[in-house]
């Protein structure tokens, strides 16, 4: 039997966190001259919403720990918000309700999802560093010098102030529960929505290139929660997953406009603008991608719209672009520093001169570590970085992932052999509006850089499916002669073919709904043994009695890798921060 009461109360848990991100991001949209008049501005409003209350949060953590008090003012401004739009918030409410099959996709995900929700959190990373994190987070204020406590703790994604923003009432202690699940639901709405819209277009010019782009985001995300624990969790590569599709897809709005119409929308600009930012601060590895694209989108302007009239667009947003970059970043530079020192730890640049900054040597070992187990987990870094050796074995490794390597690859060749065969049957194809070649720039250059510097296949499998879904649209776009229903119906039988893979992978793996769990209907993770390891100075540290080097939710402080050299700044109040006194015998810890 199902689980139906926890499920009922997940899914109502996400209703109320949509609702105050779509809130919070009604005065962005009209702050950028968008009045929310449609499903597509009101999806915007979620996301903007969401992006800004991130940037928000890192000033107010530098005073405050990320509780009750915060989630009080964010929804009272999202409540006066709604209210002021209610009209346009009842519309859209009708408009979906008349749409059945839309209402009726999304209530069967919405039961797929819950179900998966109430599962036991399985993943490694949630146990090594992420629960930790988030305590730290909900607890205090920003703590100097976590790295020297547990050097993963210092990593700077923005997203663990979300993950504790909804650690609050029925939650507190298990917000792993809805904080992924919420973002993967608000997600889902606009591929749903538009797959759907697909059928009813008159041809392939009434319809948004993004439109086909997300529909095929929906079998990976469906194959991501069919893991298990699939959703209850708080990695930090879920958000930046969904954070590459929805710069995708507004790059792909923004093209379209530009080609198709001629024009150039300033609001285009800035939606894509603040999402790129606020991927910076979610994780690094998004930095690269984000600054290609943006380079793409300057480069597409000034082609364009000529170097005179791309340049005085760009003048008039230039400024308010900068300004916001500086509230973004800066703040995640700050925070980066409090941290461990330097301001984009793990990396060395930007170090500063404080009492709790790690030592260069120790973070090139780090690094070196982190390098080395990307391509060859527990290997020697000796071996790995001096040689091509570990190519083999890792690509063995990532090939034989179908739901997010093969699959996607397979529909990424195919869907170029149609483009060919397209533009050379009806070569009158290269007249018409289309995103071009150049689309695939942004992904190739960030899978170059990810390859030669930290390839774990995790960082990447969005550009992989990205791939996949450009590819159908280069496709469907260089056949204009065909008629739109046969192009569209190969779209949906595409798409249906990667559902019926993640029906096998459900049938296969077992991964159907959990009886209720015996934690209010919540399944959770059983905290492993502690022991107390106390320093040279004094501090009483946490560890987990374990083989397996997870703290999960044991008592703060808690490490994985206790060294007798960490010391409190201030002595008996261990939330002022940590130092570290350097020792030649010690060797640094593999946070």
């Amino acid at each position: 039997m199902l689980a139906l009461a926890p499920m009922a109360i997940i899914a109502f848990s996400w209703l109320l966190i949509w609702l105050m991100f779509s809130g919070l991001g009604l005065p962005v949209l009209r702050f950028l001259g968008r009045p929310a008049t449609s499903g597509n501005d009101w999806f915007d409003s979620f996301w903007l919403g969401w992006a800004v209350s991130l940037l928000v949060l890192q000033i107010w953590h530098l005073a405050f720990a990320v509780d009750d008090s915060i989630i009080v003012i964010f929804a009272v401004i999202a409540a006066a918000s709604l209210y002021r739009q209610r009209r346009a918030m009842l519309a859209l409410a009708g408009n979906i309700l008349a749409n059945r099959a839309f209402v009726l996709v999304m209530l069967l995900l919405l039961l797929w999802m819950s179900s998966r929700a109430i599962e036991m959190p399985d993943a490694s990373d949630t146990g090594f560093r992420d629960m930790q994190a988030v305590m730290w987070i909900s607890h205090y204020p920003i703590v100097p010098g976590l790295n020297n406590l547990f050097a993963s703790l210092a990593y700077n994604h923005s997203v663990y102030l979300y993950d504790a923003l909804l650690d609050v009432a029925l939650w507190h202690g298990r917000a792993q529960h809805i904080a992924t699940g919420a973002l993967l639901m608000a997600f889902l709405i606009y591929p749903v929505w538009v797959l759907l819209r697909l059928r009813r277009a008159r041809d392939a010019g009434s319809l948004r290139w993004s439109w086909i782009f997300a529909a095929f985001t929906i079998p990976y995300i469906l194959f991501y929660t069919v893991g298990r624990g699939g959703i209850s969790h708080f990695l930090t590569d879920t958000p930046v997953d969904l954070i590459g599709f929805l710069v995708l897809m507004h790059l792909l709005d923004f093209l379209q406009v530009l080609k198709s119409e001629g024009r150039v929308d300033a609001y285009l600009v800035f939606r894509l603008a603040i999402m790129i930012l606020v991927g910076f601060t979610v994780k690094q590895s998004f930095v690269v991608f984000g600054c290609v694209v943006a380079l793409f989108v300057l480069i597409s302007l000034l082609n364009h719209r000529g170097w005179k009239s791309g340049l005085s667009f760009l003048k008039r947003v230039a400024l308010p672009i900068l300004l916001l970059a500086a509230f973004a970043v800066t703040p995640w530079m700050i925070r980066g520093v409090i941290t461990s020192g330097y301001i984009a730890y793990p990396l060395s640049i930007g170090r500063v001169e404080v009492e709790w900054a790690e030592p260069v040597d120790m973070l090139v070992h780090r690094q070196e570590r982190l390098a080395t187990n990307t391509r060859r987990r527990y290997a020697e870094a000796d071996q790995v970085l001096s040689s091509w050796q570990w190519v083999s074995p890792w690509f063995n490794r990532i090939r034989n992932d179908v739901a997010t390597f093969l699959l996607p690859a397979f529909i990424t060749l195919a869907a170029f052999g149609v483009y060919i065969i397209g533009r050379i049957i009806q070569p009158g194809s290269a007249n018409r509006a289309r995103p071009g070649l150049w689309i695939f720039l942004p992904p190739l250059l960030m899978l170059v850089f990810w390859f030669f510097t930290f390839p774990n296949y995790k960082y990447v499998r969005y550009l992989i499916w990205s791939g996949a879904g450009l590819a159908v649209l280069q496709a469907a776009l260089a056949w204009p002669d065909l008629a739109w229903k046969t192009r569209c119906r190969a779209i949906y039988l595409v798409v249906g073919l990667c559902l019926l893979w993640g029906m096998h992978l459900i049938v296969s793996q077992g991964a159907y709904p959990l009886p209720a769990g015996p934690n209010d209907g919540l399944y959770e993770h059983a905290l492993p043994p502690i022991k107390v390891f106390e320093t040279d100075s004094g501090l009483r540290l946490n560890v987990p009695d374990s083989h397996i080097p997870q703290c999960w939710q044991i008592p703060l402080p808690c490490t994985p890798y206790p060294r007798p050299s960490i010391y409190e700044l201030a002595p008996g109040e261990f939330w002022r921060g940590f130092g570290h006194r350097e020792s030649e015998d010690e060797a640094p810890d593999n946070g």
